[in-house]
């Protein structure tokens, strides 16, 4: 996960199982809250579950990728009220940097480069550099990290509450004024016996984001060009800062036109979103006789979701792609390019309001009954959800008042035409129109019929069936509902009669099959539609271009379900007393008619802006793989404890199936447009696909003896032919192959806790093997600063047979290639905690029942071979998953904290 203000979390369970969306559904005290963990106070969860089969098909369609149960803690009846108050500050920095040349490194490589190349030497007074600029030490920063939550929980003889709210704000490690995130959170829960058969409970949760941004990760972020700027250049040219620079030096040409300088991109950086979000629930649940409960349950989700984004007039040096003005003769903006004394160039705002909402409305019976040693619990319900959403966007020029943040809304535009007088050879598509809006609205919806029959027999057999259908409303009517069983069994051998082993207290065996079904693909994604207001919706009449409509999205009335099929075996047992339990299971998980967007030809239209191919069932995946739990717990004492646990994932995925024209669909970025990963059939999703290495020519006789190599010179990467044509083709997939896979072969987790009489002490690690990175963080210009593994690059014969030459002239080294996939496994110790509980017979003396204050450092040392920030680099779309472009680099932070109950 990324460490930036706010960030959510990156969820996957059990591995991609699809092309699209992986995330867990998330469901707090019986609400659907979507797929955002990070809106609930750690301080409020009581317990928290995670279903990784096919009984997750019991919450339909939100269920396919996995469900996290999460119940936070309520009052109990006849107790009185218990407040409790959680604090805590802490420091952030960064956990990594990455290791680039200094000054006289760089100098010393571009040097190296020029003569290399016949030119003269840019640098010759090695020891007269004028600058060092470290732009990574110059952009990172520590910042603060709060957090105070207050509850209150208790009850009466019929009714039980919990109250609580909490404030929580992080500052960036980058550019903490305009990078930073602050939430409110108040959540209710409250339960009411309104009388002896009838039960209401109620769940609410309001919580309000604010959130500033600046761009932060990947290509055209602060990041990338903080590690591709040259350190010979200053952060900032000695003017006054009122000029088109702003203060901030330029950086070169020579260094990229679209490396800019990171700080004065922070400086034009105006971006703000607030959030305001209501969540709840109301639960009436009546017993009609004995054992059998009639339930109705009203569950919602609104939020409105507020941008605004101001973009100033913005000049970072001559020729540079990001430039949003030039300069006039005399050095400042040019803001009439027309020379008619007329103003056309300004800054641009940008506000917009989204609103989304969805209810869901369950009703169920439950029934219990028992005959004899039988025992079944029958559940059949019924289940509608909305979600609806609409949209306002507008954009103008900054036409009115002060130009600046504090003054950049859209009701300081005006509404009128640039150029009119002044249009050139008459085309009205050259008219500019000061302000712009457009609005979205969609609704969908799903209608869904439940069961499910569960039975035990005395508590040692048991088995469960379920059957649920669902019609969604993002498939054509032919293929709306879809139909999703499961079964599960289990034998509690430690029951039987004739089972006697000392020290194992209780073995269960246990499967389970089933279906689920995933339509995560967004609103009329099977119907055609219309785009308009665009280049391709323009017509020529009598030479004069007419606007109407266009092409938009294909249709493809026949798309259906994708649909996942899930077995599940696996053992529980306690041993000794409780000391010891371990949970294994084996599963395969199969997704067939994967959701896919493919490539199609240009003919129809879906290469055109504003429009986009049909979605189709394409694809087929499986996830296999082992999960394991182990944990051990023992009390020496009243006052001594220790407690470990390690839990094993392994994962082994695979396409089955690629239908479309080419047998793959390519993603992530290498350099400016290449493609380093695919889903291709027979390997693994996302994997890597590039050119392999095998050392670095030494001399022209390892050239002139190797397949033929374009432009291959001593010095030069050595490809391999893979195809065995003698010739090494770079325009061709012939010669490319898997040299890299982004998912793990294992990951593991180990905790540690002791108490030691007043004491506390808990720390926990996580380890990934096997898992693979790129780095497309690097810009391959002469002038473009470089990481320190070039200090071992080839200077002659024998000197490197891993790192190329410096060249300008090389650009074959810098094609996608094992050469920049490194191996990403890593260990982290993710906490240290040590605290101190007050003993009882003096916090009862101050009136308190409990006062406890510790310290932590989380994320403290990651242990790997990786060079960029984060060896976890996650991606929303799982083919470009591992792909480094910079993302922003999670935090190590120092934390103290009290908690107090009373």
């Amino acid at each position: 996960n990324s460490g930036s203000p706010g960030s959510s979390y990156n969820i996957r369970i059990r591995g991609i199982t699809t092309n699209g969306n992986n995330s867990p559904l998330v469901i707090v005290d019986g609400v659907n809250i979507g797929t955002d963990i990070s809106v609930i106070d750690p301080n409020d969860i009581e317990r928290m579950d995670i279903i990784k089969d096919a009984s997750s098909a019991i919450y339909g369609v939100q269920g396919a990728n996995g469900v996290i149960l999460i119940t936070t803690k309520t009052g109990k009846n006849n107790r009185k009220t218990k407040f409790n108050y959680n604090s805590f500050f802490s420091f952030q920095e960064a956990a990594h940097k990455i290791k680039l040349m200094d000054a006289t490194e760089y100098a010393v490589y571009v040097n190296e480069t020029e003569i290399a190349d016949g030119n003269s030497l840019p640098y010759p007074n090695l020891g007269n550099l004028e600058y060092n600029t470290d732009w990574q030490d110059k952009l990172f920063t520590t910042s603060p990290l709060i957090s105070h939550s207050l509850s209150a929980t208790g009850g009466s003889e019929k009714m039980n509450y919990s109250v609580s709210g909490t404030y929580f704000t992080q500052d960036g490690i980058i550019a903490s004024d305009k990078s930073n995130y602050e939430r409110w959170t108040v959540k209710n829960n409250l339960g009411v016996n309104l009388t002896g058969k009838l039960q209401l409970n109620t769940f609410l949760l309001y919580t309000n984001v604010k959130r500033r941004t600046i761009p932060e990760s990947g290509r055209g972020s602060a990041l990338y060009y903080a590690l591709n700027a040259s350190p010979l250049t200053p952060v900032y040219d000695g003017t006054d800062g009122s000029g088109p620079s702003r203060g901030f030096s330029y950086i070169s040409t020579e260094q990229g036109t679209e490396i800019i300088n990171p700080f004065a991109l922070i400086y034009n950086a105006y971006n703000e979103t607030k959030v305001n979000r209501f969540t709840g629930k109301i639960e009436l649940a009546y017993e009609l006789i004995e054992g059998l409960k009639a339930t109705s349950r009203f569950n919602f989700n609104y939020s409105e979701v507020y941008y605004r984004g101001y973009s100033p007039l913005q000049y970072y040096g001559p020729n540079k792609v990001v430039n949003n003005v030039t300069l006039d003769g005399t050095g400042n903006f040019d803001i009439d390019r027309n020379d008619d004394g007329d103003r056309d160039v300004y800054s641009t705002v940008n506000e917009n309001k989204q609103t989304y909402y969805d209810y869901t409305w369950e009703s169920f019976f439950d029934y219990t009954k028992s005959f004899g040693d039988h025992n079944f619990n029958m559940l059949v319900g019924t289940s509608i959800r909305s979600e609806q959403y609409k949209g306002i966007f507008g954009s103008g020029y900054l036409v009115n008042g002060a130009d600046s943040w504090s003054n950049a809304y859209l009701f300081n535009t005006q509404s009128f035409i640039i150029d009119d007088d002044d249009t050139p050879n008459g085309n009205p598509q050259d008219i500019q129109q000061t302000t712009n809006s457009s609005s979205g609205i969609g609704e969908d919806r799903w209608y869904s019929i439940f069961g499910r029959l569960q039975y035990d027999f005395k508590g040692k057999y048991l088995f469960s069936g379920m059957l649920r259908r669902d019609a969604s409303t993002r498939f054509g009517p032919n293929n709306r509902v879809g139909y999703f069983p499961s079964f599960s069994a289990g034998w509690v051998l430690s029951e039987e009669s004739f089972f006697n082993v000392n020290g194992i207290d209780k073995l269960k065996f246990r499967g389970s099959w089933g279906i689920t079904g995933n339509d995560k693909i967004g609103s009329y994604r099977w119907v055609g539609l219309l785009q308009g207001a665009n280049a391709e919706a323009a017509y020529p009449f009598a030479d004069v271009l007419s606007y109407g409509n266009a092409l938009g999205s294909l249709a493809n009335p026949d798309l259906q379900w994708e649909t996942n099929y899930q077995t599940n075996i696996g053992f529980d047992t306690t041993l000794f007393n409780g000391m010891f339990d371990l949970s294994v299971d084996y599963y395969i998980k199969k997704t067939e008619d994967l959701l896919l967007t493919p490539e199609v030809s240009g003919v129809l239209g879906a290469s055109a802006g504003g429009s986009s191919p049909p979605i189709v069932n394409a694809g087929t995946i499986e996830n296999k793989g082992i999960d394991m739990s182990l944990n051990f717990k023992y009390a020496f004492s009243e006052n001594i404890s220790i407690g470990l646990g390690y839990n094993l994932t392994s994962i082994k995925n695979k396409a089955l199936e690629v239908n479309n024209a080419a047998g793959f669909i390519s993603g992530g970025l290498f350099g400016l447009n290449q493609s380093t990963s695919r889903f291709q059939t027979g390997l693994p999703i996302g994997v890597f696909y590039g050119l392999k290495t095998d050392g670095v020519f030494q001399n022209q006789a390892q050239v002139d003896a190797h397949a033929a190599q374009a432009g291959a010179q001593p010095g030069d990467l050595r490809y391999v032919d893979v195809d065995g044509d003698g010739v090494v083709e770079f325009g061709s997939s012939d010669d490319l192959t898997v040299i890299g896979n982004p998912i793990p072969d294992v990951t593991m987790g180990f905790n540690f806790n002791l108490d030691f009489y007043q004491f506390d002490f808990s720390t926990s690690l996580y380890a990934s093997i096997g898992n693979d990175v790129t780095r497309s963080y690097e810009r391959f210009l002469t002038y473009s600063n470089k990481s320190t593994l070039y200090l071992d690059r080839w200077t002659g014969e024998g000197t490197s047979n891993t790192v190329p030459r410096a060249s300008t002239n090389a650009s074959n080294n810098f094609l996608f290639s094992d050469f920049y996939v490194e191996d990403g496994s890593y260990l982290r110790i993710q906490n240290i905690q040590l605290g101190y509980t007050l003993p009882t017979s003096i916090s009862e003396k101050i009136g308190i029942d409990n006062f406890r204050l510790y310290v932590a450092v989380n994320n403290a040392f990651t242990f790997t071979k990786y060079k960029g920030y984060n060896p976890d680099v996650s991606n929303a779309d799982p083919v470009s998953a591992g792909v480094d472009l910079g993302q922003y680099p999670q935090t190590r932070t120092f934390t103290t904290g009290i908690n107090v109950s009373f």
